[in-house]
């Protein structure tokens, strides 16, 4: 492997890109998917509420 691919830190570069960019990048994905997972349960459990209880007030903005 060549000097001219590793980072001052001795890390591989992924994809041409430092790997803490890399990183970062999965994390942020990780945590897109996470909220959506989240708003989808809550949205579940909102529509639920509806169906058994019509009415009143609502929790959920959606």
């Amino acid at each position: 492997m060549s000097g001219d691919r590793l980072t001052r830190g001795g890390m591989d570069r992924i994809a041409g890109l430092h790997p803490y960019w890399t990183f970062a990048a999965v994390a942020l994905f990780d945590l897109l998917l996470l909220g959506a997972i989240i708003t989808t349960l809550l949205a579940g459990a909102d529509w639920t509420e509806d169906w058994i209880w019509p009415g009143g007030p609502e929790i959920l903005p959606f």
